[in-house]
Formats: C-alpha cells, structure tokens, sequence
C-alpha cells in the first residue's frame, strides 16, 4: 500500500511511462506529418472527439469505482480478521480452563493467519509456518489444497478437548465462524476477477482515444500537439492504471492491501497478550510502500 505522502515526479513517469512514451512518439509524428504534409492531410472534427473523451472518462470512473471497492472490501475483511484473531485470543486465555491449550489455540491463529497470506498471495507458506506448527502437521498439510483452512479446521478440533461450558464453547465457535467467513470473502475477491467488459474494455477504448486525440487536436494547437495531447493521454493513462492496480488487491504489489503489516501486527498482539517476549517490530514503510 503507498502511503500518503508528497507525489515524486519519477514516481508518476514510471507510473504509465511506457505508454506515455509510446503516446508521445504518435503525438509527434502527428505533428510532423501535419507541418510538412499540410494542413488539410486529414480532417477530424472537434465535437466527436469530445464526446469520445467523455465517454470514456465516465466508463473509466465507472470501473475504478468499482476496483476500489473490492480493495476497500478486502481491507474490511482484513479489519475483521484482526479484530477475531485478538478476540479468540482473548476468549481462548479467559474461558478455556487449560491454559496450555489456549496458548496453542494462540499461537495456531498466527500459524493461520500467516498461511493466509501467503495462500491468497499464492506463496509457499512454510518457512513462516516452522515457528508455530509440529513438523507432522506441516508435513502433512503439504498435502491439502487450502492449508489456512486445514490449519482453522484442526483449531476447531483442539477446541473441545479441555471441555469447557457448552456455552463458552460456542462463543468461540462463534468466532471461528468470523474467521471463516472472513477468509471466504478475501477467496471470492482472490478468485472472482472483474467481468471482461471492466477488466479489458477499458484499455482497449482508453489506448484507441488516445490514438485519435493528436488528430483531433493537431488543427487547432499545431506545433503544440506533443504537449496538449500527451498531457491530456496522461491523465487517462493514469485513471487506467489505477483501476488495474486496485481491481486485485492481493497479488504482493505496492498498491495491494498490506498483508505482510496486517499479520505482523496479529502476531504481535497475540504474542503480547499470551506475555511472551518476541522483539518482534511493526513493518515499517520501505520507500513509502507498506507490504
């Protein structure tokens, strides 16, 4: 995730620089085919034109709405996957009578929520996984096809085996089924991508106005065309980008929902709560992207 900040000149060329040097490139030649050529090469009136940007800007808005608010879904699933890892934490130490249980439901949340991550980053999860997992249950969750599920669905397991109240037992039930639903959300948004007419649309209309924009403008601004064009293309060019960026918000890129921070903080709050010392730190920014 970028963090808010000042905007970097270089940052926003490398934003859509191929493109934009690719736009440029047209916009002159262009110009050049109209200086030396004639005036009277090619005729494209203004008001089409026009309405074509129009178009395209509100078709742009429409899809960009619509990106950022799967990412803005996946953060609020984030939010509630923290605030249940601290909650069956909290219950597991207060209501489970066998505190050694509870330390191990602790420390298999995190084991979870790291799997998590790298599940929907598509990653290999097992290095993260050694600290807080047996190595028969690693080497046997080698295996299985969703290994934070198989992780939860042992958890589950574990649960009953202090018996506790009835009643307690299904308050953590209850959080487990937070859990579930959570992950379940962040899988549709992983595995659901946006309809082809939001996902490709777009760039095709986007890339083809751009294309007609220099001849739309050669007539009336000239020599000027490379500057007005290609400042005009940037600015489409951009809101392209950005609905790309935002559309898949756990694909391990810095405009993504920062995973890595987010369990971090899951595993520090648990390990604070079960007393240990860990030394570990809160992810720090690293050139104004947080992971």
């Amino acid at each position: 995730m970028i963090l808010p900040g000042r905007a970097h000149v270089g940052h926003i060329l490398r934003y859509v620089g191929r493109p934009l040097v690719w736009l440029l490139a047209w916009d002159v030649a262009v110009t050049a085919v109209w200086y030396f050529v004639g005036p009277g090469w090619v005729e494209f009136p203004a008001l089409p034109l026009t309405l074509l940007g129009s178009a395209v800007a509100v078709y742009l808005s429409f899809r960009n709405t619509t990106a950022y608010a799967r990412w803005w879904e996946a953060r609020t699933l984030w939010g509630a996957m923290v605030n249940a890892s601290r909650t069956l934490a909290r219950d597991a130490l207060t209501l489970l009578p066998d505190r050694s249980l509870a330390v191990t439901v602790a420390h298999r949340q995190i084991a979870y929520v790291h799997a998590l991550r790298m599940h929907l980053r598509r990653q290999a999860p097992w290095e993260e996984l050694e600290a807080h997992l047996g190595t028969d249950e690693l080497k046997r969750l080698r295996s299985v096809a969703n290994v934070p599920n198989a992780i939860h669905a042992d958890t589950a397991v574990l649960l009953p085996e202090s018996r506790p109240d009835p009643i307690l037992l299904a308050t953590l039930a209850r959080t487990m089924s937070d859990i579930s639903n959570a992950q379940g959300g962040m899988e549709r948004i992983k595995n659901t991508p946006l309809p082809q007419q939001y996902a490709t649309y777009p760039a095709i209309f986007t890339h083809g106005f751009c294309l007609l924009l220099p001849l739309g403008l050669v007539e009336s601004l000239g020599l000027y065309t490379p500057l007005g064009s290609t400042v005009a293309g940037f600015l489409f060019l951009a809101l392209l980008q950005i609905g790309n960026d935002m559309q898949n918000p756990f694909e391990n890129k810095e405009d993504d929902v920062p995973l890595t921070t987010l369990t971090r903080s899951i595993e520090i709050d648990l390990r604070d709560m079960l007393g240990e010392h860990h030394g570990l730190e809160p992810v720090k920014p690293v050139d104004g992207i947080l992971w």
